[in-house]
C-alpha cells in the first residue's frame, strides 16, 4: 500500500490520470452539496474548479521537471488560491430584503481550489483529509450553525402588515416582551396583498430565544400577512 502511494505521489503518467480523476470525483462531491441548496454553483463548477486547480499544479510540477528543478514550484498554486476570489465574489448575493446568500458556497469555492492544488501537487494523503474535513464543515456544521442562527440574540425579520394594524401591533409584541427594535426600514416593494406594507427590521431580543416561537406569535397578530426570517 505504502509502495502504491508513493508511485501515485511520483511524476508519471498514472500519476497525472489519477490526480485529475480524484480532483473532479472530491470537486463534484462538494458541489453535489452546494446543489441540493439550490446554489448557481453545482456539480460542473466545482468539479470544474478543482480540475482547474489540479492542472495548473501538475503543469507547474511538469515545468518544474522539465527544466531542471529551475521553476518556482509553487508560483501557479499562488496564481490559483488568489484568482479563484473573482469566482466567489460572483456568487455572493444581497437581496431586496438584505439577505446575503451564498457565502458557505464562495468559501467552499476556494477551499476546493485549495484541495485541487494539493492533489495536483501530489499531496494525495493530505488532499484526502482536506477533503473530509470540507465536508464536515458544509454537512456537519451545518447543524451547529442552524441551531446558533435559531437561537441567536438578534433576529432580522422581513415583514408584510397592513399600515395600520400590522404594524401598529407588532411594536406592541416587541415593547410588551422585553424586546427592543433595533432598526425599522420600510422597503418600496410590491407585497403579496395590495395596501400592505413591506418593511424590514431588526429586534433585539435581550437574551437568547427560539426564533420560530417568536415568529409563530408574531403571525398571529392581526394584520401580519407574511413573515419571513433574515439569515
Amino acid at each position: 500500500m505504502k509502495e502504491l502511494l508513493t508511485y501515485i505521489e511520483e511524476f508519471n503518467s498514472v500519476s497525472i490520470f489519477l490526480r485529475l480523476l480524484l480532483s473532479v470525483v472530491f470537486g463534484g462531491i462538494v458541489g453535489a452539496e452546494r446543489g441540493t441548496k439550490h446554489q448557481a454553483a453545482g456539480i460542473r463548477t466545482f468539479a470544474l474548479v478543482c480540475l482547474g486547480a489540479a492542472l495548473a499544479m501538475i503543469t507547474n510540477e511538469y515545468l518544474m521537471v522539465t527544466n531542471e528543478h529551475t521553476i518556482d514550484p509553487s508560483r501557479m498554486g499562488a496564481q490559483v488560491i488568489s484568482g479563484i476570489g473573482f469566482l466567489g465574489v460572483g456568487t455572493i448575493i444581497v437581496t431586496g430584503r438584505q439577505q446575503v446568500k451564498g457565502l458557505t458556497t464562495a468559501a467552499s469555492l476556494w477551499a476546493v481550489a485549495t484541495l485541487g492544488v494539493a492533489i495536483g501537487s501530489g499531496f494525495l494523503h493530505g488532499a484526502v483529509m482536506g477533503f473530509l474535513m470540507i465536508m464536515v464543515s458544509v454537512k456537519v456544521l451545518q447543524t451547529l450553525s442552524r441551531r446558533q442562527e435559531n437561537y441567536n440574540r438578534i433576529l432580522g425579520l422581513y415583514m408584510e402588515a397592513s399600515a395600520e394594524d400590522g404594524l401598529k401591533l407588532v411594536k406592541e409584541y416587541v415593547r410588551d416582551n422585553g424586546y427592543q427594535i433595533r432598526s425599522l426600514q420600510r422597503k418600496h416593494q410590491k407585497a403579496i396583498l395590495r395596501g400592505d406594507v413591506c418593511t424590514c427590521l431588526e429586534i433585539d431580543l435581550r437574551h437568547k430565544a427560539d426564533h420560530r416561537v417568536i415568529m409563530a406569535e408574531m403571525e398571529l397578530l392581526k394584520g401580519v400577512h407574511y413573515l419571513e426570517e433574515i439569515r
